[in-house]
Order: structure tokens, then sequence, then C-alpha cells
């Protein structure tokens, strides 16, 4: 071990602090690099200079150079100004808010060289009314007089305030508003010349010419993790679906298409580059199932379009069943033994809004096989229809694509029959190109729910790699952390991810259910700010549930960066076909917070849980949303309030700066996650035995052998109080 001194460090930290000091005083900056141009700030008025013979009123919005790069040390110092700091400038620039701002102590930050005020020019787009438009929809608005432009206003700024001024802008249209981030998105139509006057709206920090977007898979395949294009945090992690299989029923696949085809020509099964097993003829491919299928997981080695969401992933494929309880069944049944336990299906009966026999095989398919997770993609119809009413598939509806992703594309609206939430969850939809069946390598355009599934399926994928990969519960690829994670778990990460839909009113809601897939917000790799915490039990597991049973764990919020969200997930047990109500076992979901108030599953209003409220009795998923979250102990509980069929298992995610508290729920819990008995358990007695650690000496005779091990098992099978 080297110890460092008091005096040697504080050498070391000033030595440090002279560096760094000379080489930022070795680099100012005179100019501003900025879409609408170059700006020489020494041009402009410094307002760092007071005018004591003309002082002026400043506007509210300002730009500040520095004469270095910000450090945590200086951000603090202007801070403390009351200054609120805003987007960064290059170079070494800052947009800020001076609305509060002590202005002498502003100024008398030697650092900051320049005050200039934020100019109405800075905020125009130069291409607006100057682009070269090549898609039917823009040509048309081009040949009206007009052009459409995005509206960006600064964080902060009410929505509400601007579309008041831009509604006194003649000749501008709003189209559609969504929240990006911490900020407000307009989209209008109006002139070239009108759409450049709401520069002069302070509210308002950019207008940009609206994007033409060509749909694509690989759109999809960033949407789905992390809504940032370009950005791939699930890959980046080394998650692409290596060693997934996903079942496909549909039309035909095209096996020769460059997304499936393997160059030596191996025959389908373990050898075959992307098919595992193909249960019927590959005659007559389907445009439809080819396209879904590369959706899913087409890759023909090029990021391109005949890439899909889990590219590494392998197909299980078979046509349609007839709408049976039996043929249904059957197919689940011969995939999930080939390997595939994840199932993909884009079609339905649109004539029914019963609970079929075709429902039913989903329900007791999946009660009866913990691992699976079903996918649906709802009717395109108005309403919802069958299948996707079954309670344990994940129904999933179509969002717009790039940039309009928060707006609805298709799908029917809920609720089920019974009173149910479906659709669950949204993906694009809409014009995604993925492979043609026409073809041997080219793709085409699609529109639909049918293509909203796949990407939701391949992105199931991924999620079941990361725990099988052995990511959790520390954020690396750890092996001996691996564990096979349930389609409940799998399904309760999807949709605690999802985010809402700002192109629909209300969250939750019967239309958008619990939003769009997010996948960045669910999964935990090593340096995130939001944590995980996960429980996974299966029906016939030791901590499965029965009448009047209750499970309680407890987490610390560290710190109130991140939202705290919770999601419970079952795999309820099938209803009888003649019960027009058809959930089975009844799970709730509470939450505990510091005080001590409760706040109860699916008692949300727009994205936000309310305190008190009445248990929900019918939906086998329940959530609990806090955008703002105090620190402190809050207590999860799983509560059994009627289990009629069982025992009944479930599933639990909750992320946040979040980390679990306390220990074990018996001697026999020694490893995260504290409070169910599982491998991560099992694995940790094993390093400890095998190591001859003492703490692997269970019945305490100061020897570790065969009866540590029965002593140990004896504790575990005992359960969880």
């Amino acid at each position: 071990m080297v110890t460092i001194h008091n005096t040697t460090l504080c050498i070391l930290v000033a030595l440090a602090g002279t560096l760094t000091g000379a080489h930022a005083q070795s680099q100012p900056t005179n100019t501003l690099m900025l879409k609408a141009g170059t700006v020489d700030i020494t041009a402009l008025p410094n307002a760092k200079i007071n005018n004591q013979a003309h002082p002026q009123r400043l506007p509210d919005r300002m730009v500040i150079v520095l004469d270095q790069p910000i450090t945590p040390a200086l951000r603090q110092q202007i801070q403390a100004t009351g200054t609120q700091i805003g987007d960064y400038l290059p170079t070494n620039a800052y947009i800020v808010n001076i609305k509060n701002t002590r202005l002498n102590a502003l100024r008398n930050l030697a650092f900051i060289t320049n005050m200039v005020e934020f100019q109405e020019s800075w905020k125009i787009d130069p291409l607006i009314g100057n682009r070269t438009l090549t898609t039917a929809s823009r040509i048309k608005i081009a040949n009206q007089g007009e052009v459409a432009a995005q509206v960006h206003l600064f964080a902060g700024e009410q929505i509400k305030d601007a579309l008041a001024q831009i509604a006194k802008q003649a000749g501008i249209k709003v189209v559609r508003t969504e929240l990006v981030g911490d900020r407000f998105m307009i989209e209008v139509l109006g002139s070239a010349q009108t759409v450049r006057s709401l520069s002069k709206i302070n509210a308002i920090q950019w207008v940009e010419s609206a994007p033409e977007i060509t749909m694509r898979n690989s759109t999809d395949r960033w949407i789905v993790q992390s809504n940032t294009n370009g950005f791939f945090p699930v890959y980046d992690a080394g998650i692409h679906g290596e060693n997934q299989l996903v079942a496909v029923m549909d039309g035909r696949v095209r096996v020769d298409h460059c997304s499936f085809s393997d160059p030596e020509g191996d025959p389908f099964g373990d050898n075959h580059r992307k098919i595992q097993a193909y249960n019927t003829s590959s005659a007559n491919p389907n445009f439809h199932g080819t396209h879904v299928a590369g959706t899913v997981l087409g890759d023909n080695n090029v990021d391109d379009n005949t890439r899909g969401v889990a590219y590494k992933a392998r197909l299980v494929f078979n046509t349609t069943p007839s709408f049976s309880f039996s043929a249904m069944n059957a197919r689940l049944t011969t995939h999930y033994s080939q390997g595939a336990a994840i199932h993909t299906n884009s079609w339905g009966d649109d004539g029914t809004t019963a609970y079929t026999g075709l429902a039913q095989a989903i329900d007791t398919f999946s009660f009866n096989n913990d691992d699976n997770l079903i996918l649906f993609a709802v009717t395109n119809l108005s309403s919802l229809k069958t299948p996707e009413n079954a309670k344990n598939c994940l129904a999933v509806g179509a969002s717009q694509d790039a940039t309009n992703q928060g707006s609805f594309c298709s799908g029917g609206t809920g609720p089920t029959s019974d009173g149910r939430r479906k659709p669950e969850i949204f993906a694009p939809g809409c014009s995604t190109q993925s492979a043609d069946w026409q073809t041997t390598c080219d793709t085409m355009g699609l529109t639909g729910t049918s293509m909203a599934a796949p990407a939701v399926a391949g992105t199931a994928a991924l999620t079941r790699q990361y725990f099988e990969d052995g990511f959790y519960p520390s954020g690396l690829a750890e092996s001996q952390d691996g564990f096979t994670p349930s389609g409940a778990l799998i399904k309760a990460s999807l949709l605690n991810s999802a985010v809402d839909m700002a192109g629909i009113s209300g969250f939750p809601s019967n239309q958008e259910g619990w939003g769009r897939v997010l996948l960045d917000n669910a999964l935990y790799f090593a340096g995130d700010s939001s944590t995980l915490i996960v429980r996974d039990v299966r029906n016939a597991g030791n901590d499965a549930m029965s009448t009047a049973d209750v499970f309680e764990m407890q987490f610390t919020v560290n710190s109130i960066t991140e939202p705290i969200k919770a999601t419970l997930v079952w795999h309820d047990a099938p209803a009888a076909l003649n019960a027009s109500f058809t959930p089975v076992n009844n799970l709730d979901l509470e939450l505990v917070l510091p005080s001590g108030d409760i706040l109860i599953g699916n008692n949300i209003t727009n994205g936000v849980s309310a305190i008190g409220g009445s248990p929900d009795a019918i939906n086998n998923v329940e959530m609990v949303m806090l955008p703002v979250a105090g620190t402190g102990e809050y207590t999860l509980r799983v509560k059994a309030t009627a289990v009629n069929q069982g025992p009944q298992g479930y599933a639990v995610v909750i992320t946040g700066d979040i980390s679990e508290s306390g220990g074990g729920c018996n001697t026999a819990d020694l490893a995260e996650p504290f409070g169910s008995l599982n491998f991560f358990d099992v694995s940790a007695f094993l390093n400890a035995f095998s190591a001859g650690d003492l703490a692997a000496d269970f019945n305490g005779d100061g020897v570790l052998n065969f009866f540590d091990v029965s002593a140990y098992l004896i504790v575990y099978n005992t359960g969880c109080p």
C-alpha cells in the first residue's frame, strides 16, 4: 500500500491547480461558433463592464465567455451569484439567465471575460426556406408557400406563454408540441419570413427547418435504446442479441435474403448464421413475415436498413396458427423447445373483443412457462381486439418515427372489455424500412403495429441478454452473476423503461398504455447515475405468493437527481372462457415514503403517483412513478391480496439513484438483491466455500465440508418469511 502524507497531497493538489490554470489561460477565445455563423465577441458590447454613465437594463438571456474551460469550482462561483447556467456554446461560453443575478458579483468574477446579449439572429437556422426538399408531403407544403419548422424554447420556459405569443403572429399554424428533455418543442407551418420572425419571442432559443426523415430499422435501433440519434448504450456494452433466439409466427420469411442467409450454405440449425429452426416450407415467401423478421433480428453485417434491433439474435419460425387454443399452444410449445423464449406476433382476430381460446392459450402458456414472453401487435383498427387482450402478452402499438416518435401512428385504443389497460407499450412503426421479400438484399417500407411489435421483441432480446450475461447487479458483464430472467421480469423492465408520448394526452392512458420503450432507462451499466434493483420469483419458486403473503424490501434514495420508478408484473393464471372478468390472481404494489405516506400501484395522474386511492384489482401490471423523490429510506411491498390459482410468482423492477438497504431475509440470503433467495445467494455461498471462508461454515463446527452444504440448503429451502 502506498501512503501519501497530507503535505505531499497538498503539494500535488496545488501543482495540479497551477498546471490547469496555466493550460486554460493559454487558450482564450474571442469567437462563438454558431449555426447562424461565427461571431466575433470583441465586436459586441461587453456588459461585464458596468456603464455608470448610461446604465442599461440587460435582458434575462445573456452569453458569458470564460477564459478557460469551466470546472465545478468555477460553476459554483457563477451559480452563487444567482445566475442560471444553460447551454454550452463553443468555445468556453454559456447561455445564462440573469433574471435573479447579482450583476456586480457576476461582473467581479475574473475568469469571465465577456457578457453579451443573446442576439435574435443567433436563433435562426439558415436553412429555413432554403432546403432542398425530397418528400411529397414537404414539397406540397412548399408549393403552398410555407415551410415546416421546429421551434425550441429555452429550458424552463412555459409552453402556454410561448404559444400565446406565437398565436399573435399572423400566418403561423401550430402543428404539434412535444416535451424534448428539459424544454418544449413546437412544430409550426408558415411562410419563411413569418417563421423567421418568431426569433423576436424571448422564450424561443432556436428555430430550425423541420427535418425530412427516411424511416429505417437503424432509426428504430437508437430510438428504442436511447432516443438519441447515433447513441447505442446497449450495443456499446456488448449486447446485440448474442445467443438469443426469437420466435416469429407470421407469413413465410425469405430465407435467402441477405438479412437471414448463411454465406457458407449451412442448413437451418446450430451452425446456420441466422436461422435455428424453420418449421414449415420456405417456399412462397411473404412480404409481411420477411419484413417483421428483419426488424427483430435481420443482419447483413452492414449498419443499414437490413439490420434489426437485436441483430446478433437468431430466428425460430413458423406460420400463424389457426385461431384456437390447441394450435396456439402447440406452436408456442414447439418454439420454446427449440430454444426461443421471446415470441413476436403481428397478427390477430379483428372480428371480436372477446377473451377467446387464443387469448386463453397465451395466458396458459405464459403461466406454465415462466421464462417466456409473448408479444402481440395490437390491431390497427380504432379499438382493441383479440388476442392482444390476453393478460400475459405484451401488447404493442406503433408510434411515429424520428423526429416525431412521441406521436401516435397506429394501434387500437383500450381498455379491454373487462377494463384492463391495453395496449401497454409503443415503438416506431410508421414507414419502417426492413427486408424486402421480392429481392435478396433490398428493403421496403411498411406502416403499422406489425412493424412496432418486432422492434419491441428485439428490445426484449437485448434485455434478456443483459441478465444472462451477468450485467446485474454490477453493471458489468460478470458471468458468475448471469441468470435466466423470467418473461415477467423482461416485461417489467421494458415497461419500467417507457416514457410518456407527448403527442398523446394523459399518461398513462388507454391509448398509449405505459408509453414508448426507452431501454436505457431500465438497464444499469457501470457509471450510470440511475441504478437498478430487481426481484424475479417463479411460480414454482420458494418465494411465490399465496393469499395474504407480503413481500417487503427497503431501499435508500441517495439523491433527487433521478426519478424513482417501480414496476410489478406477474403472469396471471388463465381465466375461464365463460368468464367476462378475466383477472384471477391479484397482487398489489405499495411504496412507503420516508414520511410514512403510502403510494399505491397505478394511482397515477399525468405521470405522478398520488398518495391514497384504491388498489388496482384488475391489471397484472402495477407501477409507481415519482419524477421527483426525496432522499431517505423507502419500503416497497408486494401484497398477495388474492391468489385464487397459485402459487403466484412475480417480478419487480425499481430504478433511480437508489441502493438496497439492510441485509438478507435469512442467513442463506448472502448477496444482493437481498430479500429473496436466488442464484446470487447460492453463488456467494459456493464462492465462500471454495475460498475456505468460514462464512460458509453453516453448521458451526469450524470445518468446511459436506455438512455445511447440507445445512445451507436446509436454510435456503425454508425460503424468506
